[in-house]
């Protein structure tokens, strides 16, 4: 077995140019590599930059055709990809293109549809955000809204009057739904997720970013979502905090001091186990006073 060569990795490349200088696929999964879509990888020991990812979809892009979706979102800095989600391309006209790691459409694409990023054209952050808040999935139309607001560099207000100028196009009334929804201060893909969960099991809609204070104005937290008239602050506990578990047990006793219902919630439970997780929250406000 040929060791994989230095030069390969220094920059994105295809499992075809592995391949082609005899690199297989098993080597592809070790550890001197890491991948940044399908069928697009780069040394582990590589920063990945916006232009680095970038390079590694101009790698797969069919002539004609512009980034969108999810992929766009990531250019623009709003990263909502799930693990195996495909590069979502854009041709101005029906197209054939069958070519691995690619999902391709065919739309119509406006002058200022168009943005070039490390030399890639992409759907420009309004645009992007549009196409993502037409989903049926509310739930996945809302995370990519607001990650396109939060970090994608779109604002609602224009958001709003884009989908205003394009009344007759398919799933716009999605789109209305998302942007309903939306909420331009949430920090992650989970955040959304989360209160979507909550908001469509008929509970209030949380306030996003809370920052409590004690009454002498010394700063304790800032809750992922609170009920302020209820005091009940459900939270989305990622990776990062992993290796705090110290840190993030004093931090829920100091909120707790104030007087506040406060839970920490995995993927898990805002995933299949978010049933749980909504009877839990229900349960803290109606105990708080909260009636539907």
């Amino acid at each position: 077995m040929h060791d994989i060569p230095r030069e390969l990795l220094a920059r994105p490349f295809t499992s075809t140019m592995a391949r082609d200088v005899g690199v297989s696929a098993r080597q592809l999964q070790g550890s001197r590599c890491q991948r940044l879509f399908r069928d697009v990888y780069v040394g582990a020991d590589i920063t990945v930059t916006t232009e680095l990812l970038a390079s590694g979809i101009s790698l797969l892009l069919p002539p004609g055709t512009v980034v969108g979706g999810t992929a766009a979102a990531l250019l623009h800095g709003a990263d909502v990809r799930r693990r195996r989600d495909p590069v979502e391309v854009v041709a101005c006209r029906d197209s054939q293109i069958r070519r691995p790691g690619i999902r391709a459409s065919a739309a119509l694409l406006e002058p200022g549809d168009i943005v070039m990023i490390g030399g890639v054209p992409v759907t420009s952050p309004v645009r992007t955000a549009f196409d993502l808040a037409r989903k049926r999935d509310v739930i996945e139309a809302v995370v990519g809204v607001d990650a396109m607001l939060n970090r994608g560099g779109c604002r609602l207000e224009e958001l709003a009057a884009y989908i205003a100028g394009h009344r007759g196009w398919r799933g716009v009334r999605w789109a209305d739904r998302a942007t309903f929804f939306a909420e331009p201060k949430a920090e992650s893909p989970m955040e959304s997720r989360q209160r979507m969960r909550f908001v469509l099991a008929g509970l209030p809609r949380p306030k996003a970013q809370v920052e409590l204070y004690t009454e002498s104005g010394i700063f304790v937290a800032r809750l992922d979502h609170g009920y302020l008239e209820w005091k009940v602050g459900p939270e989305y506990d990622g990776e990062p905090h992993e290796g705090r578990w110290r840190a993030d047990n004093e931090r829920q006793e100091r909120i707790r001091a104030m007087g506040w219902w406060h839970r920490r919630y995995t993927s898990l439970s805002i995933g299949n186990g978010w049933i749980q997780m909504v009877d839990e929250v229900a349960a803290a406000l109606l105990a708080a006073g909260w009636r539907p």
